[in-house]
């Protein structure tokens, strides 16, 4: 008499891997079948705003701030003539709708100046803080 299919693969399994694989699946079952309207997440508003504000740890020396946009890197802080130190920072990223590039605002203020520098930017924005920490943020 020829043995079906399943039989055969009963046969040719150990009985500890079938056992495993019923054991697996009565544990398992549950967590794959679960509802998914219990994993709903919240639905995104816009313009999303995201706001920080950076100051220096010391006033008297100030911090370095580098913001890296495409190629360009702008310095603050590497050297005391060239490039002085940055004693605030405020940066405001800005994302005006679902797909669309961010828009990030950054203000500069300086050790040694009371008129801040303003840097309007777009696309993808990057920067390293040294000596300065988060004063005030939105986020969560």
């Amino acid at each position: 008499m020829p043995m079906s299919a399943w039989r055969r693969t009963i046969a040719l399994c150990p009985p500890i891997t079938l056992r495993a694989f019923v054991v697996g699946f009565w544990l398992i079952g549950p967590i794959v079948t679960w509802p998914p309207s219990s994993l709903r997440a919240e639905d995104l508003t816009f313009p999303q705003i995201i706001k920080v504000k950076y100051e220096a740890l010391d006033p008297r020396v100030g911090g370095q701030f580098i913001i890296w946009v495409e190629r360009e890197k702008i310095w603050y802080g590497l050297d005391a003539k060239v490039f002085p130190a940055a004693q605030s920072v405020d940066v405001s990223h800005i994302t005006p709708a679902p797909g669309t590039t961010t828009i990030t605002f950054i203000t500069v203020t300086g050790i040694n100046s009371t008129v801040p520098d303003y840097f309007h930017l777009s696309g993808n924005i990057r920067f390293k803080v040294s000596g300065m920490r988060i004063v005030s943020s939105n986020i969560p």
